[in-house]
């Protein structure tokens, strides 16, 4: 078994370093980057090492790859992977920032059978069942919306993770979206990629809804509120769980009707630790039957990203099944 990874920035390294309990020598592992100093680095190490996935083609059989590189050259890493004989990958989120060319994957992926998992995190941790099991629990009812509050972490870089956790715990996906972004080039990776910013609001099919709220002048971690009619769910930046509710005897005395003096506080603390979803999406990749994040479902949350982009452009409201690529950049 001979493993491709495509890109060596930070989620690469991590990646690296997690192959090699999996593998059963580093000559198994075939790194690709396109800076010259990290192959030096790679090669001094003992790695195999190239700049371009062009070099690779006289090496060994490929059976999987690993593509985390930036998203705007997701897909085509990909369809190399697959011409060069990988029948399982790893993606990256974003899955893309293109709605023609993941189209093309998802029919090649499945006229060729081939295993591609997306590295969404809330999908491999326990997150989405902690949240579900103690909203019964702590008799919150479903909940009715969620905000994704912060400063600079970006509508697609941070976001597409929430958006994911967001999606399965409303049961729903957009039907419409409204936002006023920060298209800012900031972004430390590339000059080319976007850092999103601003206000994006998603109407839901069930009539929830996704409220989104950064700021490219601010650098505020993620923090997100599970809305429930009478409760929050809170995971801060440090990504504690805790539950604040309204006093039991405010709903009482308002006969369970929604005021505006239903004050919330601390209720309970939530055990959840965080996982290292690393080892988690490779397992899933040597070992799993079923992609446990495919490429539906990883379409998902890059149409809200591209929805988002196209409503602020368009300056109007729009359909999720009518998002029109306006060509930016992100990752």
């Amino acid at each position: 078994m001979n493993v491709v990874l495509v890109g060596y920035g930070s989620i690469g390294s991590r990646y690296k370093e997690a192959l090699l309990n999996f593998l059963s020598t580093e000559d198994n592992l075939y790194i690709v980057d396109n800076k010259a100093s990290k192959i030096t680095e790679l090669v001094n190490q003992g790695f195999n090492a190239f700049e371009s996935l062009e070099e690779l083609v006289k090496e060994k059989k490929f059976t999987h790859g690993i593509i985390a590189n930036w998203a705007p050259d997701h897909i085509k890493t990909a369809q190399k992977l697959i011409d060069m004989g990988c029948q399982r990958l790893i993606i990256e989120k974003p899955i893309s920032c293109r709605k023609d060319e993941l189209n093309l994957l998802k029919q090649r992926c499945k006229s060729e059978n081939i295993f591609v998992t997306v590295h969404h995190h809330w999908s491999y941790t326990n997150m989405l069942n902690t949240i579900k099991e103690n909203q019964e629990k702590l008799n919150l009812g479903n909940p009715v919306g969620i905000r994704f509050l912060g400063g600079a972490v970006c509508l697609s870089t941070n976001g597409v993770h929430y958006f994911d956790l967001g999606c399965h715990l409303l049961d729903s996906i957009p039907q419409e979206i409204t936002a006023d972004l920060e298209l800012d080039f900031i972004n430390p990776r590339s000059k080319h990629l976007v850092n999103i910013g601003g206000m994006a609001s998603y109407k839901m099919k069930n009539g929830t809804f996704i409220h989104t709220s950064f700021l490219n002048s601010n650098s505020q971690a993620f923090k997100s509120e599970i809305i429930y009619r009478h409760g929050i769910i809170e995971i801060n930046t440090k990504l504690e769980v805790t539950c604040y509710k309204r006093k039991a005897d405010e709903i009482l005395k308002y006969g369970d009707k929604i005021t505006r003096y239903g004050h919330m506080e601390l209720f309970s603390k939530i055990n959840y630790k965080n996982q290292n979803t690393i080892d988690c999406i490779l397992r899933n990749l040597f070992e799993g039957k079923n992609p446990v994040v495919s490429l539906e479902r990883a379409e998902i949350p890059m149409l809200m990203i591209l929805g988002a982009i196209d409503s602020h452009l368009s300056n109007k409201k729009i359909k999720f099944d009518n998002i029109k690529d306006k060509g930016i950049a992100f990752s």
